[in-house]
């Protein structure tokens, strides 16, 4: 008996490696029949599901009909037929280097990226065209960086100096914080990916080597289970990956101590902010990049981005507690107005304007044209950087103030707008390599 049911178990397990085999081969073979629409490499915040999301919908908007998703780790097929023809968009999130490295070596035609080019990927891709400019490099979406802790751990803020003095090793015990006798034990991501750059990036200034002493996690699921289980834990996760965690409020330059929320995220005040990106090749036409892009960037694809936990581009209004030691005018203007979650800030301190607040122009002009919104009155405020004199700063503020009534005016016909400058008020960190293009923005209010 013993015999028969071993010898059952035995061409059961035989069957089932067949049928594996049989589906996975099926799978293979459909794949390779399909035809490629498109292929999306880099990272993982954006691949693991807000990248599926949009293929899907992008294909549906298309008319493609039998969508489907099949996963393999970190890879992901999404599968349709267009136009009576069998299709698939490959999305491969092994993190955001790998992506510039994909389209370096053309087996990539959109690099997914949650953050900003480094000079020397811009150099290695340069035979391609300047992937900074509009045409290569756009903004999709928002995301924050939350620090959070064990849950029994009683310390609820930080500064960005001793977050800087804990993953330098400057500080080793939680006790040197107001917390318990206990030895801290920072997780840090691995060196390809986006989050850790961003990390590094706001905290340091660059990136840098992992210390002996830090634990370096695989992703932000490992992150997530180190905080849950060890006491001594700290550790920074995406914005939609910290839900239900014990959360630590930052400070940052003259603001106060924040937890991440929305609204802040939405403004890229938060100090630990950071940009998703999609980047493309601006010397290779391609139809459905050109269309799948644009339809990210539409108001259905920027609601996907929200679905997805991410925070949208999407203009909204927010009411802002007024700041005490804010000028009079700026704090008349906080009384009664309302500010839009859309900063305008210029390309690495310039006075050109960045990709996003070149795309942000035209959503505010679409907002500004909604029949609710056609009474209201815009108030530009310009910022400056900390560094300079308070003459000059009140003069870089108002430029760029400036700045932004002229787009809207010259190419945008919204030439109804007021102008206040306030110097470097309310700087949004402290003097730092960020600092310039932080420091140096426009707000926009409505009343």
């Amino acid at each position: 008996m013993g015999r028969c049911q071993t010898a059952k178990r035995l061409l059961m397990t035989t069957w089932s490696v067949a049928l594996l085999l049989l589906v996975w081969n099926t799978a293979a073979a459909s794949d390779n029949a399909a035809k490629v629409l498109f292929r999306l490499t880099g990272s993982n915040t954006i691949g693991a599901d807000l990248a599926p999301a949009q293929v899907k919908s992008y294909l549906k908007s298309q008319g493609a009909t039998d969508i489907t998703q099949r996963n393999q780790g970190e890879k992901h097929w999404i599968h349709a037929r267009l136009n009576g023809q069998p299709v698939v968009v490959p999305i491969i999130a092994l993190g955001s280097s790998t992506g510039f490295k994909a389209l370096d070596e053309g087996t990539a035609d959109i690099g997914m990226a949650s953050r900003k080019i480094k000079p020397r990927e811009v150099a290695m891709l340069s035979r391609f065209g300047n992937l900074t400019s509009p045409q290569a490099e756009h903004v999709i979406g928002l995301d924050a960086l939350v620090i959070t802790i064990h849950r029994d751990n009683p310390i609820t803020q930080l500064t960005m100096a001793q977050l800087a003095q804990i993953y330098r090793g400057e500080i080793r015990n939680w006790a040197q914080l107001g917390g318990p006798d206990l030895p801290i034990r920072p997780l840090h991501r691995d060196m390809e990916s986006g989050t850790r750059a961003t990390f590094d990036g706001e905290v340091f200034g660059r990136s840098r080597a992992t210390p002996h002493f830090i634990h370096e996690v695989a992703g932000n699921h490992e992150t997530r289970a180190l905080v849950q289980r060890d006491r001594g834990a700290i550790g920074y996760l995406p914005y939609a990956d910290a839900d239900g965690l014990h959360k630590v409020a930052i400070k940052s330059g003259d603001l106060a101590a924040v937890v991440p929320d929305r609204g802040i995220i939405a403004t890229e005040d938060f100090p630990l902010t950071r940009r998703l990106y999609l980047y493309r090749n601006p010397a290779r036409f391609n139809p459905h990049v050109d269309g799948f892009i644009h339809h990210v960037e539409s108001r259905a694809g920027q609601q996907i981005v929200a679905q997805i936990g991410f925070i949208n581009l999407t203009p909204v209004a927010l009411k802002m507690a007024p700041y005490a030691n804010a000028p009079q005018n700026y704090r008349e203007l906080m009384e009664n107005g309302a500010r839009l979650s859309i900063s305008f800030r210029f390309a690495d301190g310039s006075t050109e304007l960045d990709n996003r607040a070149l795309r942000d122009l035209h959503r505010l002009q679409d907002f500004m044209a909604e029949e609710q919104n056609r009474t209201l009155s815009l108030t530009l405020v310009g910022f400056s950087d900390r560094k300079s004199n308070s003459n000059i700063s009140d003069l870089i503020s108002r430029f760029r103030a400036l700045k932004v009534q002229g787009a809207l005016l010259r190419d945008h016909e919204m030439g109804d707008s007021q102008i206040m400058a306030v110097g470097a008020f309310a700087p949004l960190t402290p003097d730092s390599e960020q600092g310039p293009v932080k420091n140096s923005r426009v707000e926009v209010w409505i009343n």
